[in-house]
């Protein structure tokens, strides 16, 4: 074998078209020979080098070997010289799967202790090489060359920090639907996961829950002997008991053995029991040659509760007694599945089975209460599904034998009729899944580690840190201790061009301004735009630039690398790009409608529907045309199953234009505009046309105020435009007044803007803190003058940084303690942090404190807060728990607000922030000495170090039209035509009669090719006066045929025929329209509008009514096109001739939400009415707010309601 050498000492370890042998020995273990022929396969494709296998070790450049189970040195290391010592721990013994990479005498050697460690030296190798882990997960293209070479002197020796390191896939219907198309299982199968065993194996992971929704592992016997030969560790989550996956293989076993009768439930002695012992005794055969874990104790099927109905329906027992029954019912159970753990696989290697408890909901409780679980079995805490740990192991729990482990999401599948789905992206910041991993690290959770990744597809890179993370968990040089350095590194390994650094800084600014609200979670209103000027305008601001340096760095990327950084990276940043433009220009329309500025509104309206358009048109990108429909299937993220994402926020065209007038809306509501010395020097004002047709208009200051600067001086408005109001030095003109003249030459009226700068009291001039100004201090929490730490031995404690993780910008503040302790005592003898700061007038002001949500299930969330040396005032939040306090709005808001009066004299002070509970994490603080406006993200950033604020302009988003066209055109290569609409959703009778499983039940969808006629358009892009209302037509609406078809939005004309009633309460609510998808997407639907209101008496409800004529008597079918989002939006009475029908008539009990129908506009058979012949007022009440009405159908037939193309309305007479 000739060795090649290149000239700075380096052995080249494969050379283009030239062979290489490579040994490995026969007796290896077969995960081992897959390993080495791929990287065979890599090799070739790297740099065309020809490797092949050979038993002659003289002439092989690669060795590969393995120790494990040899009792001395195998013979082709020995005598190598090779640094073998360490591969071993402190005690002598072999680390568990680790690696040594050696270049010795021109042979690169790579060691492992066992097999996965051998497989995870090889394809370290391969990654080297240029091979990425997301070769086929991502299409991420291999590193070519014409040679491979390695220090002729290279060590690298590895080994992980948690000894279990895996994913689940749950919520996979996605992947599923792609396996289906793109496999010959048909579904997520051996072929499939040999896709996925080997991308693990990369990631150097090798643990897995498998797919448990679509199918079960045990289903296909090969699932499991693929696992085993390819060296991947099957376990399963917390409800699926000894490697059984109760949703899909309960019942076909049951049926399979003629259990026609057996329930799983353990509290059914004898026979019942018996079946389950039996059910579990057969996995364990199955899978008893195989390395596995298995889950112990019992939970319901599929995250049910645990089934206890012999103890339920015990009368005698209080529910005390019933809880303690439970306990040791589950002792009981993990009792008797230890011991078919033995009785399969006998005395030494049944005791020696890996087993997990995960004490999760229901079982908590019960581990809690003194559950009798033996040590050696392994704990596995579950964090709130959305990225907080709830607990950590106590000192007792850390001493376990069978050690600690952590499941955590990346997406997630909520309970029902709340709306927290997240699967369409994770927008959860590395550094806040990375804080949490540390600490759980740091409190000994080091055994397993599972991560929820959905459907695999887009949370690679989510994946990948965290897989890398428990890799090596507690290194001070690991690259995932600093999440920016992690984003660098991996944008740079699977990409050309060095943009890692910039990449890097989009990531932290993506995840920091989306996760404020998920894109998944947006609703109508979330962020303000006339509070502290425009929050919503200021966020878009930072997506505008995410979007344009993303964009960037994809053109100047080879052709050939595009896909993937799309699909690694750039694609959810797309995403939050166009879903948070829609619903701000939604509610943008909302605003401007009730200004009366109504061509803004339609305007809105329109942009609003565009974004969706574009977002939809990434998605056919992606579903059908990236990487030549590779991918088809994996991210439908608007069609159920899953849950889908946000959809249809609240648009709300203009329904008459008329005359002409002028208004003006001044910076966060102002009648005066006020400028403070050291608060913002920019702010706006803001036009708005009134009326038809466009307004000429001239902005001046008057004479004397010269120190006012303006952007605009004169225009042409058609809609609504901000003119930007700037002050030249405050300081110097400190109590002057100015007016600003804005004319309205169409008409000649004139609008009075006063402008004034406060006088301000002196600052002293050494003063670094921040400064009162607009009725505001806020305050980075990161960003403090003073700090107390305490000394704990030889350790300090107190309040730390944390990089990347505020709410919405910045680091985030945590106490934190060596030993996890929270303090007693004095709390001004605590840690503390103090911030500078200066307050024009003293008072008694509000203190409202962002906390980032950090959780303690067994303690308390405390800290305390003083100003200056006085007596601090203890905080605590109730939310220390999932379903516990404000925790429901705390995870839709990523944090919570909590708020506390303070005594603040004049001057300059130090409001002191000290140190109570572990772990408490701060984000913001914002004293307000006025009125405290409502708004999502508070006030921006107040002066400090008398630098004055940062300006943000008009705070109005600046899409680039034309960049956002290329770029669906050219990128996506998607035309708008080519998106086909969303298909028609029909909720029947026998929907809602067989919704036995509210989970997976579908129902109808049949394809939509076309919509509708745009009834509407022209009234939408008319500038001219006009009336939508005069187009509905007159009368009753009669009934032809035995069916009645009435558009919801025809009450708005309040006829006789058909008319609104408010609300008989203090709210006086009425329902309201907004823009629904029908009439070609310029129809409209009704709704009310104000969220979170509930009328049980229809009587007191608003209504919507509509006269009839009936010629032909009979039962009709009562169909409603509706809308709603969550539980709390799907609910409305009907009556009939003034009486309200008792919701147990319809169908769906009063109910409507299910998965399947959230978000999407959906024909609800809702009832059935007996209709005589006559004349009848048909009336739609409302029971719970925010349900939208499009379209109403009445028929006699059986016939589904018309999809939009094929609508007709009835008659009016």
């Amino acid at each position: 074998m000739s060795k090649v050498h290149v000239a700075d000492n380096r052995l080249e370890l494969f050379t283009r078209n030239k062979p290489v042998h490579i040994y490995v020995s026969e007796t290896e273990n077969s995960a081992v020979h897959l390993a080495a022929a791929n990287l065979i396969t890599d090799i070739s494709r790297t740099c065309g080098g020809k490797a092949v296998l050979s038993n002659e070790i003289d002439e092989c450049a690669i060795i590969i070997a393995t120790l494990e189970h040899s009792a001395s040195v195998p013979a082709v290391l020995q005598d190598k010289k090779l640094s073998l010592d360490q591969l071993k721990n402190e005690a002598g013994t072999l680390r568990w799967e680790a690696f040594l990479q050696e270049a010795v005498d021109d042979v690169f050697y790579i060691v492992g202790t066992d097999r996965r460690g051998t497989i995870f030296g090889i394809y370290d190798l391969c990654e080297a090489m240029g091979v990425s882990p997301w070769h086929y997960w991502a299409d991420v293209p291999v590193k070519t060359g014409d040679s491979f070479s390695v220090p002729e002197n290279f060590i690298k020796v590895d080994w992980p920090s948690v000894q279990y390191r895996g994913v689940f896939l749950n919520d996979e219907e996605e992947l599923n639907d792609w396996a289906r198309l793109h496999t010959p299982d048909g579904s997520i199968g051996p072929v499939a996961y040999r896709h996925i065993f080997e991308l693990l194996l990369r990631l150097k992971a090798n643990y897995i829950w498998p797919a448990m929704h679509v199918n079960y592992f045990n289903g296909d016997q090969e699932n499991g002997a693929l696992a085993e030969q390819m060296g991947i560790v099957v376990g399963t989550s917390h409800c699926d008991m000894l490697l059984r996956s109760n949703q899909n293989e309960w019942s076909p076993w049951t049926e399979g053995k003629g259990y026609t009768d057996a329930e799983y439930d353990y509290s059914i002695e004898g026979r019942n029991r018996e079946i389950l012992q039996e059910y579990w005794r057969e996995s364990i055969e199955q899978n008893r040659n195989y390395e596995v874990c298995f889950t112990m104790g019992m939970r319901g099927i599929h995250d049910s509760g645990f089934h206890t109905r012999v103890i339920d329906a015990d009368s005698s027992m209080s529910e005390a007694d019933k809880k303690e029954a439970k306990v040791r019912l589950l002792g009981q159970v993990i009792r008797d599945q230890r011991q078919l753990l033995i009785d399969v696989l006998g005395e030494e290697k049944g005791k020696a089975a890996m087993q997990t408890f995960v004490p999760y909901k229901e079982v908590l409780s019960l581990y809690d209460q003194g559950l009798d679980l033996p040590d050696d079995i392994t704990l596995i805490w579950a964090n709130d599904n959305f990225g907080h740990m709830r607990r950590y192991p106590s000192a007792a729990e850390s001493s376990r034998s069978g050690g600690n482990g952590l499941y955590f999401h990346s997406s997630y599948w909520a309970a029902p009729g709340t709306g927290m789905s997240y699967l369409f992206i994770n927008s959860i910041p590395l550094a806040q899944t990375g804080n949490e991993l540390k600490k759980s690290y740091e409190s000994g959770i080091r055994k397993v580690w599972v991560l929820n990744v959905g459907g695999l597809k887009p949370v690679e890179q989510d994946m990948e840190y965290f897989l890398r993370y428990g890799w090596e968990a507690g290194r001070a040089g690991g690259i995932t201790q600093d999440p920016s350095r992690f984003t660098e590194h991996w944008i740079n390994s699977n990409f050309s061009g060095e943009h890692g650094a910039e990449a890097a800084q989009l990531y932290t600014a993506f995840a920091q301004v989306t996760n404020v609200r998920k894109i998944e979670h947006m609703q109508p209103g979330v962020f303000s735009q006339t509070a502290y000027g425009d929050e919503a305008g200021r966020r878009l601001m930072i997506l505008e630039d995410l979007y344009r340096r993303g964009n960037a760095i994809l053109q100047k990327l080879p052709q050939e690398e595009r896909a993937a950084l799309f699909q690694l990276f750039l694609m959810k940043i797309h995403a939050s790009y166009y879903t948070n433009h829609e619903f701000y220009y939604a509610d943008r329309s909302v605003l401007s409608y009730e200004r009366g500025n109504m061509q803004a509104a339609d305007r809105y309206t329109e942009l609003s529907v565009k974004m969706l358009d574009n977002k939809r048109r990434m998605l056919h990108f992606y579903d059908k045309k990236m990487s030549d429909g590779k991918w088809e299937g994996i991210l439908t993220p608007e069609n159920f199953p899953p849950p889908p994402t946000a959809l249809y926020p609240v648009r709300k065209p203009a329904l008459q234009i008329t005359g002409s007038a002028l208004r003006a809306d001044l910076w966060n509501g102002e009648e005066t505009m006020r400028f403070s010395v050291y608060g913002q020097r920019q702010k706006w004002i803001e036009l708005g046309n009134q009326g038809a047709g466009s307004i000429p208009y001239t902005v001046e200051v008057l004479k004397g105020a010269e120190w006012i600067v303006l952007s605009e001086t004169e225009g042409t408005l058609q809609t609504e435009e901000r003119i930007q109001v700037s002050v030249k030095d405050p300081m110097a003109y400190a109590g002057e007044r100015g007016l600003i003249v804005v004319r309205d030459h169409r008409n000649g009226s004139v609008i009075h803007v006063n402008v004034e700068i406060e006088l301000a009291a002196v600052v002293p001039e050494n003063f670094t803190g921040y400064i009162e100004a607009d009725e505001y201090v806020s305050m980075p929490a990161a960003g403090y003058h003073q700090q107390g730490y305490i000394s704990a031995g030889e350790a300090q404690y107190g309040w730390v940084k944390v990089p990347g993780m505020g709410r919405y910008e910045g680091a985030a503040l945590m106490a934190w303690h060596p030993d996890g302790q929270s303090l007693d005592g004095a709390l001004q003898n605590n840690a503390y942090v103090g911030y500078d700061i200066f307050v024009q007038e003293g008072g008694e002001y509000v203190l409202e404190i962002h906390r980032f949500l950090t959780l303690n299930s067994t303690g308390r969330i405390r800290f305390a807060v003083v100003i200056d040396d006085g007596e601090p005032i203890l905080v605590e939040s109730e939310t220390n728990d999932e379903w516990k306090g404000s925790w429901q709005q705390s995870i839709m808001d990523n944090g919570e607000k909590l708020l506390v009066k303070l005594p603040v004299p004049s001057g300059a002070h130090t409001l002191k922030l000290y140190m109570v509970d572990n772990y408490v994490t701060i984000s913001k603080l914002v004293l307000y000495t006025g009125a405290r406006k409502d708004s999502n993200l508070g006030p921006a950033f107040s002066t400090h170090h008398q630098v004055p604020l940062a300006g943000y302009g008009t705070e109005s988003p600046d899409v680039d039209w034309n960049e956002v066209e290329r770029l669906c055109s050219e990128f996506y290569n998607t035309r708008e035509d080519e998106v086909l609409p969303p298909p028609v959703l029909y909720a029947t009778r026998e929907f809602f009669e067989q919704l036995f499983d509210l989970i997976f039940m579908k129902c109808l969808s049949y394809p939509q090719p076309l919509l509708g006629n745009k009834r509407y358009d022209s009234l939408w892009k008319s500038t001219d006066e006009k009336n939508v209302v005069e187009a509905f037509g007159a009368g009753r609406f009669a009934e032809k045929e035995g069916v009645v078809a009435i558009e919801a939005e025809y009450v708005l004309e309040n006829s006789d025929n058909a008319y609104l009633t408010p609300a008989a309460d203090d709210h006086a609510l009425a329902w309201s329209h907004l823009q629904a998808e029908t009439n070609g997407r310029t129809g409209f639907a009704m709704h009310v509008a104000e969220p979170g209101m509930l009328w049980e008496e229809p009587g007191t409800a608003p209504g919507m009514h509509y006269r009839i004529s009936i010629y032909t008597p009979g039962v009709y079918h009562v169909w409603l096109l509706i809308r709603h989002h969550n539980g709390q939006s799907d609910s409305c009475y009907l009556a009939l001739d003034g009486t309200a029908r008792p919701l147990s008539e319809q169908f769906g009990g009063g109910e409507l939400h299910t998965y399947n129908t959230a978000q999407a506009y959906y024909w609800c058979h809702i009832s059935d009415l007996e209709l005589t012949r006559r004349e009848h007022v048909l009336s739609i009440l409302a029971r719970k707010s925010q349900l939208r009405v499009d379209r109403i159908y009445l028929s006699t037939g059986d016939e589904l309601p018309p999809a939009d193309a094929q609508w007709q309305d009835s008659i009016r007479q």
